[in-house]
C-alpha cells in the first residue's frame, strides 16, 4: 500500500473513531517492508559497492600548507572574485597582479610569486586593455616575451561549450610558454554572464559550474572581476552563491574624491586575510591620436599600508586620511601644503585640519618615505623605482 493510501486510512480512522482507535490500529498493523525496490534510482544494481577511501584521523601526519602562488593571496587551482564600484581601479590592479605572475616578480615588492602563464579575458574595452599593457611595458613591469596572453572573444560562462573552449585556450598558453598557466582572469563577470541574471540563483550556479569546469580542466586559478551594488557595504552584487563558491574574495574601494584605492581580502578560505593593500594610479602618456591629442593610460603605484582608507562610520566625523595630503604633492613649502590641504577639505565640506595635526601626519609620511623634503623646503613624492624607456616599445 502506498504512503498516500496509508495516510488516507489513518485520517479516516481518526475522524470516525478517535485517537485511541487509531493507536490500536497502528499497534495491530503488520510491519512494513523496508526493503528498497530494485527500481529505486538511489540504489545501484551493481554489487558489491566499492567503499570510498577513508583514513583514521590519528594516522594523519604533517601540516597542510596552502599552495599560494601569490604569497598569502591566491592559491593554485582555486577561484576568486575581485569586486568594487566602477572607476575604482580594480582592472588596473588585477592586470598589475597578472604582470607579476607572468614575470615571476614579487607583487608589491613584498609578496613572493611563483611564475606562470596568465590568460586575461578582456570583455570590457579592447582599446583600454591594450593601452594598459603598453603602459606596463613602458614602466618596465612587463616584457614583450612575458607569458601574459589576452583574449578578446565574447566568452560566456552561460553559453554551452564556452568553458571548454576557454580551457583549450588556457592549455595553449601553457604549451606556448612552457610554463603552467596559473591564472585566468575574466573581466568582468557581468559581461561573462551576458543575457543572464546575476541575481538568479540558477544563472549564478551555472556560471560557478563553468568556472569550476575551467579550473578542473586546467589546474589554473580563475579570478572574476565584478561590481558591487549601490550599497558598497553589502559587498559584490548578485546572488550569494558566488561568494559561497569562491575561495578568495577581494574588495577594491576608493572614497569619492580621493585618489588612493584600498584592496582588502574579505574572504580567505585557507589563509589569513592579511593587511590592506593601498594603491594609486599614475597616468602615462603613450602617444597622440590622429587629431594630435594625447593617448593615455595608467599604471598602478603601490602605496604604503598607512595610506589604506578606513571605513567611515555613519554619524561621525571621519579622521583625516593621510591620502588627503599625500595626493596634493608636490608643494614648495609646508605652509603651502597645509593651505592646499585645507582648501581641499573645505571644497569637500569637511572641517579643516589644525597645524599640529597636519605636522604630525606630515612627519609620519616623511618617516615612511612616502613624502620627501628637498633642500629648499619643498615636498614631493618619491619617483618610481621601475626603469623607464624614453619611448613606448613597439
Amino acid at each position: 500500500m502506498s504512503e498516500a493510501a496509508l495516510a488516507k486510512d489513518a485520517r479516516a480512522i481518526l475522524n470516525s473513531s478517535g485517537r485511541d482507535a487509531l493507536r490500536a490500529a497502528v499497534l495491530d498493523a503488520e510491519p512494513m517492508d523496508d526493503t528498497p525496490s530494485p527500481n529505486d534510482p538511489m540504489i545501484s544494481n551493481s554489487q558489491p559497492h566499492e567503499p570510498f577511501p577513508i583514513i583514521r584521523a590519528g594516522e594523519m601526519e604533517g601540516v597542510a600548507e596552502a599552495a599560494d602562488f601569490v604569497e598569502g593571496l591566491l592559491t593554485d587551482g582555486a577561484a576568486s572574485v575581485v569586486y568594487g564600484p566602477s572607476n575604482c581601479g580594480k582592472s588596473f590592479w588585477v592586470l598589475d597582479l597578472a604582470a607579476s605572475v607572468a614575470t615571476g616578480q614579487d607583487f608589491r615588492d613584498e609578496l613572493e610569486v611563483e611564475q606562470g602563464a596568465v590568460v586575461y579575458v578582456a570583455l570590457e574595452g579592447t582599446h583600454g586593455a591594450k593601452n594598459r599593457i603598453q603602459a606596463m611595458r613602458w614602466a618596465g613591469r612587463l616584457q614583450a616575451d612575458s607569458p601574459l596572453f589576452l583574449c578578446f572573444s565574447p566568452v560566456s560562462l552561460l553559453e554551452h561549450g564556452h568553458a571548454e573552449s576557454l580551457a583549450a585556450s588556457v592549455k595553449q598558453a601553457a604549451a606556448e610558454s612552457g610554463l603552467p598557466c596559473r591564472l585566468v582572469i575574466l573581466d568582468t563577470l557581468a559581461r561573462a554572464m551576458a543575457g543572464g541574471d546575476e541575481n538568479s540563483g540558477q544563472d549564478m550556479t551555472r556560471a560557478v559550474q563553468a568556472i569550476d569546469a575551467i579550473r578542473a580542466a586546467t589546474g589554473a586559478h580563475v579570478c572574476v572581476v565584478h561590481h558591487c551594488g549601490k550599497d558598497e557595504a553589502r559587498g559584490a552584487r548578485g546572488h550569494s552563491s558566488l561568494r559561497a563558491a569562491v575561495d578568495t574574495e577581494i574588495e577594491v574601494s576608493r572614497p569619492e574624491g580621493e585618489t588612493i584605492s584600498t584592496v582588502r581580502v574579505t574572504k580567505q578560505r585557507d589563509m589569513p586575510a592579511g593587511d590592506p593593500l593601498p594603491f594609486s594610479l599614475e597616468e602615462i602618456e603613450l602617444g597622440t591620436d590622429r587629431r594630435g591629442k594625447p593617448i593615455t593610460s595608467c599604471i598602478v603605484r603601490h602605496e604604503d599600508a598607512i595610506m589604506a582608507t578606513t571605513r567611515k562610520k555613519r554619524g561621525r566625523t571621519p579622521d583625516f586620511d593621510p591620502g588627503d595630503f599625500l595626493t596634493l604633492l608636490p608643494q614648495h613649502s609646508t605652509t603651502a601644503w597645509h593651505e592646499a590641504a585645507n582648501a581641499k577639505l573645505k571644497a569637500e565640506g569637511r572641517r579643516s585640519v589644525s597645524r599640529s595635526t597636519f605636522h604630525r601626519l606630515r612627519d609620519k609620511l616623511k618617516s615612511l618615505g612616502t613624502a620627501i623634503q628637498d633642500e629648499s623646503g619643498g615636498w614631493k613624492r618619491p619617483a618610481l623605482d621601475a626603469p623607464r624607456d624614453s619611448a613606448v616599445p613597439e
